[in-house]
């Protein structure tokens, strides 16, 4: 029989599992330079974790180098370019294996973000919280179903755990509950 944090460990992944596999919240928590790959334990979801973070900074610098850029373009004569070109150039000089790695081993802190310009892109993108207060507005909706004349002396702390057990359960099963 496993020991109790075994179990507790075993019964979060279990519930958890479509999130904790979910794209997005993988490139959320490991473009957070608190974060990064500390998190995860097993090495090989940390190389999966670490691909996923390469294709999004590839995506991402693909993406930018289609959109026009407004960078002012200086008039220089041929021989001027000449002499300074030294030895032809890839087209290719970007690396995602470069930035990736040089984030992975920087600070732990959000200022960090400013030297990786395509980590920060990625950390806003998928970081950022959607600008709907239509969670809230059903939150208190619910809070009127939870909070009746007949439940007018509950506790604040039993009629938050009322109404976050009814919120839960609406997102789970979001079909009435009476039919």
């Amino acid at each position: 029989m496993p020991s109790l944090p075994d179990a507790i460990v075993q019964a979060i992944q279990t519930r958890f599992a479509a999130v904790l596999d979910d794209k997005d919240a993988l490139l959320a928590a490991v473009s957070c330079p608190t974060f990064k790959l500390r998190w995860l334990k097993d090495a090989g979801r940390r190389e999966r974790v670490k691909e996923l973070l390469r294709a999004e900074c590839r995506h991402t610098t693909a993406t930018a180098a289609q959109s026009p850029a407004s960078v002012p373009t200086t008039s220089a004569s041929r021989s001027e370019r000449e002499f300074f070109t030294f030895e032809a150039e890839s087209e290719d000089t970007y690396s995602a294996e470069n930035e990736i790695m040089d984030y992975l081993r920087s600070a732990h802190d959000l200022q960090i973000l400013d030297k990786f310009s395509n980590i920060k892109n990625i950390f806003l993108k998928y970081n950022t919280p959607t600008p709907s207060s239509a969670p809230v507005e059903r939150l208190f909706s619910l809070g009127g179903l939870v909070l009746t004349p007949r439940r007018n002396r509950l506790s604040d702390k039993t009629f938050e755990k009322l109404l976050l057990m009814r919120y839960n359960h609406w997102f789970t099963h979001p079909t009435p509950l009476f039919h």
